[in-house]
């Protein structure tokens, strides 16, 4: 008897992906389940993106005028037809078993809305799991204080989605982390403490560009404000720890000068008296946490 399809849709949004996009693909149809639509969303492609969409039978292309990826991910949500939809950037790749964990986890938590996991950036570095699998669960307000899912690896509830708004262009760049805290409002977010995804960056990839970044996760916790549900001053607190560690990231990226810029908006918005709080609730154990990792690489 044939094994059922997943209840997933995959959204891909592609553009000028030719060369990537064929193994992203093959990597979410082999997964056991395979997921039951994949939607590839070519967003005003130059190159050969839709043809490689095309060559796969199973897989719905739709093809629009370049918008950015956040409206090209807004259209596949649009065409989702299954209870789940799993976001697969088109230059990275879904680990075996992937979705399975996924599935498996959403069983085990069935209030959850969200899940998603951890990344390596290469398939060298993958080790098949032994032993028990772990998990966080995680509020709103662990979202709040770091966005810790990387696209490619989230699984979220299709009617969430939907209740949510999708993403938002005009923040791309945090784009990512505004729909999972407004996701992270309706429900738990659970993430598996193991790789699911090959995540494949670009150097001149929105990720880099540390000061559009810090303006457009400006604007979101400005807007996120008035809808926490976390006291002022401890909402506060939070957005002194971002400062802190976007001066530090400027500081560590040789631009002394934004750095600084960074402390004298702390200093003119009044939250230096929230310095302390947030750099023992928040910032060294970051710090630790990251001197811990690189010592497990070795």
């Amino acid at each position: 008897m044939p094994e059922q399809p997943a209840p997933v849709s995959v959204v891909i949004a592609a553009y000028n992906a030719e060369h990537s996009l064929g193994p992203a693909l093959a990597s979410a149809l082999r997964q056991a389940p395979a997921p039951a639509q994949v939607i590839v969303v070519d967003d005003g492609s130059k190159d050969a993106t839709a043809a490689v969409a095309a060559s796969f039978p199973e897989v719905l292309v739709i093809r629009q005028e370049n918008q950015g990826p956040s409206a090209a991910r807004n259209t596949g949500i649009q065409a989702a037809n299954q209870p789940w939809v799993a976001f697969l950037d088109a230059d990275d790749l879904w680990l075996p078993g992937k979705l399975a964990r996924q599935l498996a986890a959403a069983h085990r938590h069935p209030g959850a809305v969200l899940l998603a996991g951890d990344w390596v950036r290469s398939e060298a570095e993958y080790q098949v799991p032994q032993g028990p699998e772990l998990e966080s669960l995680l509020s709103y307000r662990d979202v709040l204080v770091l966005n810790r899912f990387q696209t490619s690896t989230v699984l979220v509830r299709t009617e969430v989605l939907a209740d949510c708004g999708g993403f938002d262009p005009s923040l791309d760049g945090a784009e990512d982390w505004d729909l999972w805290l407004r996701c992270a409002k309706r429900g738990m977010s659970v993430k598996l403490d193991l790789p699911l995804v090959v995540y494949r960056d670009e150097p001149a990839g929105y990720s880099k560009d540390l000061p559009r970044l810090y303006g457009r996760m400006l604007r979101m916790l400005d807007r996120e404000r008035s809808g926490t549900a976390l006291t002022a001053a401890a909402f506060a607190r939070v957005l002194t720890w971002h400062h802190l560690r976007f001066a530090l990231a400027f500081l560590l990226a040789g631009k002394p000068a934004l750095c600084r810029g960074v402390l004298r908006e702390v200093r003119l918005t009044g939250l230096v008296r929230h310095v302390p709080g947030a750099a023992v609730g928040y910032l060294l154990p970051f710090l630790g946490g990251r001197v811990a990792r690189r010592l497990r690489r070795g």
